[in-house]
């Protein structure tokens, strides 16, 4: 296969070697700069300090490039490129585009995953040719692919498998543009397949006509292939099938190069330049090869990125650590991400057994390496929780942004998202009757209550309109909505809004119905998220097989992780629990135990149902020998 960017010389493939010379280093990063790069930009991939002499970077690069026949200088714009690039410095009108989109088994590259191939040919805006064929993948066709597709394995048991097909598809494609909808996908599979079948990954530069929307129509808030071609009164005919699909590509590319013309753009090299910087405006120095990213597994695991120098950069978690990794090398990420990526050399993985030691292995690690990156794009969610302190006579419901560890404060949580959180605990306090004021109250029957109390929104104990025992009743009320059990409640206020409806109060009935949303929201956090800290209590099987472990949860706290690599580990955790369950009840929850045990709760809201089997405790004694003999027979 031709290299749409050109490939120069073998030595432009080994340029990612930390031991590459200067001029590897200039080859390599003009490859991915068809349009040029100036002096300056150049001599700042190789030198420091370099600015008090404004003819320094020319007399350098001027020196180092002048003779040698791969590298080009344009005089008129004072750019440096490869001189294999011109190929790409041609109108848009005369480029060559290959617009293609793949159906497929399934979301991730495999052998003979593909069902159909259907792509159209264009020079400059025209469409001048087509490509369609149906492909025999090796392994059946899902229920839900052939629903949203209509290709049925009876449809494909005739047709050609990958093999046959990929070498008409390779010649259709020649050098030309590779382009598609959300691009990443769509190359995923043919990379994968041109690696397998030819022994070379695929070489054509790409654009993407979902990355090109964000910049040419960024008022779009949904970008789906069929709702940007209805935005541009194009048909659809042919959804979800690859002939259909690519048309509408093309035809949306022919839209974009349109778009590209009259802001200036007019020559091929410079729209993939635009495209390859994406939103951050800088374009993604990328020094680890593709075939490397292709290699990961997808499997959960923790990633750490180095530069150069082998010093670490960044570490990170994933679910799939192919995918995740592979996310970072797109035009689409921020300035920041694109900053890290350009001084990313290397990526070590460690393979984890689900991905909630994925992430416990990440806040280890970073906690004990430090790595720079991680403070400066580390921007998780921060968490949140509900507080009611039960040694206070009329205690209030309040939303904090830790937990509090005095004795007597009942805690819930961790939440991810104050805005909503709020709402729903006023929501819940004005239905209840609760005060929201701070502070100790000291009821007095003279004293004259607040703008809430007097709005009816608050029982008003201030002024002893409700004792200590009925504001307690309305406390109970509270804790059992919080705990899961919200029937009674909701049912409660549901038939106050169809009560207020019948009776034509439709400002009453819609109020009531706002409560009824904000408190279906909170009930259901509560109960898919933790039980009160105090309660949540369980043990958590990952892996499979003999490599296994076990989580102990004790009061809402990781208490102890052990793997089951021996026959006596069983009865060490049914041990561990029994000695510990009623002293992690008492014991306030510390600083260090903060960070992991949200960790724990964010898995449980988002694992998926094969992550990990969860074993419920009620008490200090459990049978954990016979759930992991259960488990493993499962």
């Amino acid at each position: 296969m031709k290299d749409g960017v050109g490939v120069v010389t073998a030595a432009m493939e080994i340029t990612r070697d930390p031991r590459a010379t200067a001029k590897e280093k200039l080859c390599d990063f003009l490859r991915t700069r068809p349009a040029g790069a100036d002096a300056n930009e150049l001599v700042g991939l190789l030198l420091s300090g370099t600015g008090s002499d404004p003819e320094l970077a020319g007399r350098i690069v001027n020196t180092l490039l002048a003779s040698d026949p791969n590298f080009v200088f344009d005089s008129a714009t004072n750019l440096w490129s490869l001189r294999s690039a011109a190929a790409l410095r041609v109108p848009l009108d005369e480029a060559s585009f290959c617009v293609v989109d793949l159906e497929t088994t399934g979301g991730r590259p495999g052998p003979g995953t593909i069902i159909e191939i259907g792509a159209y040919r264009m020079r400059g805006r025209a469409i001048a040719d087509s490509f369609q064929s149906l492909v025999r993948p090796q392994g059946p066709i899902p229920r839900f692919i052939s629903g949203l597709t209509s290709i049925t394995n009876e449809m494909v048991a005739g047709a050609p498998p990958i093999e046959h097909v990929l070498p008409a598809f390779r010649d259709f494609l020649g050098d030309a543009v590779l382009v598609a909808h959300n691009a990443t996908f769509d190359h995923a599979f043919l990379d994968f397949e041109f690696r397998r079948v030819f022994g070379l990954g695929l070489r054509n530069p790409v654009l993407c006509t979902l990355r090109m929307s964000r910049r040419f129509v960024p008022s779009l808030r949904r970008r789906r292939l069929d709702l940007l071609a209805e935005h541009f009164g194009l048909s659809t005919d042919g959804r979800h099938r690859g002939l259909g699909d690519a048309r509408m590509a093309a035809e949306i590319l022919s839209i974009f190069l349109e778009i590209a013309e009259k802001m200036g753009i007019a020559r091929l090299d410079r729209l993939i330049d635009l495209h390859g910087r994406g939103l951050s405006g800088r374009r993604i120095e990328r020094h680890v090869p593709p075939e490397e990213i292709a290699a990961l597994p997808h499997a959960p695991g923790v990633y750490l990125m180095r530069n150069e120098r082998g010093d670490l950069l960044y570490i990170g978690k994933a679910r799939r650590l192919r995918d995740r990794v592979g996310s970072y090398f797109t035009s689409s990420v921020n300035a920041k991400t694109a900053d890290l990526i350009s001084h990313v050399y290397k990526i070590e993985t460690r393979i984890t057994r689900s991905p909630l030691e994925a992430a416990l292995l990440e806040s280890e690690l970073i906690r004990e390496l430090k790595p720079p990156y991680n403070r400066m794009l580390k921007s998780a969610a921060p968490a949140y929780f509900i507080k009611i302190d039960m040694m206070d006579e009329f205690p209030r419901i309040v939303v904090a942004g830790r937990m509090s560890a005095r004795p007597g404060v009942l805690n819930l949580g961790p939440f991810i998202g104050r805005r909503s959180l709020d709402v729903s605990v006023r929501a819940l306090s004005r239905i209840l009757g609760l005060r929201t004021c701070p502070g100790k109250i000291d009821p007095d029957p003279d004293f004259s209550p607040c703008i809430y109390g007097q709005m009816g929104h608050c029982c008003t104990p201030c002024n002893a309109a409700a004792g200590a025992d009925a504001y307690a009743a309305r406390i109970r009320k509270a804790i059992v909505f919080l705990r899961g059990r919200a029937g009674q409640l909701m049912g409660e206020l549901a038939r106050a809004r169809d009560q207020a409806a019948a009776a034509l109060r439709y400002e009453e009935a819609a109020r009531l119905r706002r409560d009824l949303e904000a408190l279906a929201t909170l009930s259901h956090r509560a109960s898919r998220l933790s039980q009160v800290v105090t309660e949540n209590n369980l043990i958590i099987l990952t892996g499979a097989g003999d490599d296994r472990a076990a989580h102990v949860v004790l009061s809402g706290r990781l208490a102890l992780s052990r793997e089951l690599n021996s026959p006596d580990a069983a009865d060490e955790i049914r041990a561990f629990v029994a000695n510990n369950f009623d002293r992690y009840r008492a014991k306030p929850v510390t600083r260090d135990e903060l960070e992991p045990m949200q960790i724990v709760a964010r898995w449980l809201r988002e694992r998926a149902p094969d992550e990990g089997r969860l074993l419920y405790l009620s008490g200090p004694f459990v049978d954990f020998s016979a759930f992991v003999a259960n488990s493993a027979s499962a």
